[in-house]
């Protein structure tokens, strides 16, 4: 039959080459290397071994442990501790800033109203040495301030004096100011001049914008200062601040409206007798 002589020829085939592969040179690589074997079904260190890399490379990379990552710049534990620090943190941001209440923004701010001496009394002015009264009240005070300093400012001397701090926060405050504290003071002593009072929160400075709700800076009510001077009797008495070519300037002025007038007087009477009016 045709199959069975195919088989024939093929087994003869075989025959002939086992003395070539039995007599296979030193010399040339081994059969091995050229002929690859194929794997058997239960063959582990074949199967560990990938033919093609890129299909082998699905190891997983090693996971840090958990001491590297407590920096929270990794995942894992490390993170999540991490993550509830910042919590806490802004837990506590939070409670610090509930002490400041926020009021709504179109609330105006809080401002001092003087009540002595009265403002519509025109400007005050003490004197150097004396005990100086203040009283006011406030208005639009949503949040209360923990205390209040009062301070008086001098533009002419570009000073200031701070009179108390950490004052006691009333609805209705007075403050009563002994001036010869100041007054006698060698380094920084009170000149006679123009001074603003200025009332604001302990907890702010002068330049702050306040919050809606919150205590402003006030520096509305100004007064003056003066030094008393010793009496003197009027013939001994001297105008420093009087100036003689002033004085000769008023006697010219007063000449000047007394011809005039005398001129107007004798022109109309010319022009009345010119016209014949008895």
């Amino acid at each position: 039959m045709r199959p069975t002589a195919t088989l024939l020829q093929l087994a003869l085939c075989l025959s002939s080459a086992a003395p070539l592969v039995s007599a296979w040179p030193d010399w040339l690589p081994a059969v091995d290397a050229l002929v690859v074997r194929a794997d058997k079904p239960g063959d582990n260190t074949a199967s560990a071994t990938p033919t093609n890399p890129e299909e082998g490379n699905t190891a997983e990379p090693t996971q840090p442990s958990s001491s590297k990552t407590g920096d929270g710049k990794s995942g894992g534990k490390g993170s999540s501790k991490t993550d509830s620090g910042n919590d806490k943190k802004t837990t506590t941001s939070k409670k610090g800033k509930a002490s400041h209440t926020q009021y709504p923004p179109e609330s105006p701010p809080g401002n001092v109203v003087m009540q002595t001496p009265n403002v519509f009394a025109g400007s005050a002015l003490y004197k150097i040495g004396d005990f100086v009264t203040w009283g006011w009240n406030y208005t639009n005070i949503l949040g209360t301030p923990t205390a209040v300093d009062v301070l008086i400012s001098c533009s002419t001397a570009s000073e200031t004096w701070t009179l108390t701090s950490n004052m006691t926060f009333k609805t209705s405050a007075e403050y009563v100011w002994d001036s010869s504290v100041q007054a006698t003071d060698v380094a920084q002593p009170l000149p006679v001049a123009m001074y603003t009072l200025i009332i604001k929160d302990s907890d702010a400075a002068i330049s702050t914008v306040p919050d809606a709700g919150y205590l402003g800076t006030f520096s509305s009510f100004t007064f003056g200062l003066y030094t008393p001077q010793p009496y003197v009797d009027f013939p001994q008495w001297h105008c420093d601040a009087c100036n003689a070519a002033l004085s000769k300037f008023d006697h010219q002025v007063l000449g000047f409206a007394i011809t005039m007038g005398l001129v107007t007087v004798l022109s109309f009477t010319w022009f009345v007798s010119s016209l014949g009016i008895n």
